[in-house]
């Protein structure tokens, strides 16, 4: 992972990343094809209480990771 964005406002803090990683287990129901991704968005909201996470919620493109793959369905 590598951290492009962070922005802290209240006790709310949103980061933006870019994910790279080899598909070496089973994701999402596919078996391993060991091959890799690269720099794959990501973007997750943290909510904190008593300086401790409370809430998440986030978007990947997984889309993106999939074709990297060969495995996305579709077009």
């Amino acid at each position: 992972m590598e951290i492009v964005q962070l922005v802290e406002e209240g006790d709310t803090l949103v980061g933006r990343s870019r994910c790279s990683a080899t598909h070496t287990g089973h994701w999402q129901g596919r078996a391993p094809t060991g091959r890799r991704f690269e720099d794959v968005d990501e973007v997750y909201f943290f909510t904190f209480e008593n300086g401790r996470i409370a809430a998440a919620w986030g978007v990947e493109d997984t889309l993106d990771r999939l074709r990297q793959l060969a495995i996305a369905d579709g077009p």
